[in-house]
């Protein structure tokens, strides 16, 4: 099979690719955010905790977005570099 085929099959998924959950550094920043989140939420009201909760969704919204966004990009300049290639 060829790649266009895994992809379309659902063999392949640029996710498995994703090297950033094995970082180090990816996963002490996660350790920070995640122990000031606990802390926040231990202080704030029902009412701020709901605030807070939206505005985690929302930030995960535009971050879901971003990274969309950026692996869109990525493809296409590979695509116009790989036909440069050919050409």
């Amino acid at each position: 099979m060829d790649i266009f085929e895994e992809i379309w099959h659902g063999n392949l998924s640029p996710h498995e690719f994703n090297h950033i959950n094995n970082s180090p550094e990816y996963q002490s920043a996660i350790r920070v955010v995640s122990n000031n989140q606990e802390k926040l939420a231990k202080e704030f009201t029902e009412q701020q905790k709901t605030l807070f909760e939206r505005y985690n969704t929302s930030v995960d919204e535009l971050t879901s977005q971003s990274e969309l966004d950026a692996f869109k990009s990525g493809f296409k300049l590979a695509t116009r570099l790989l036909i440069a290639a050919v050409s």
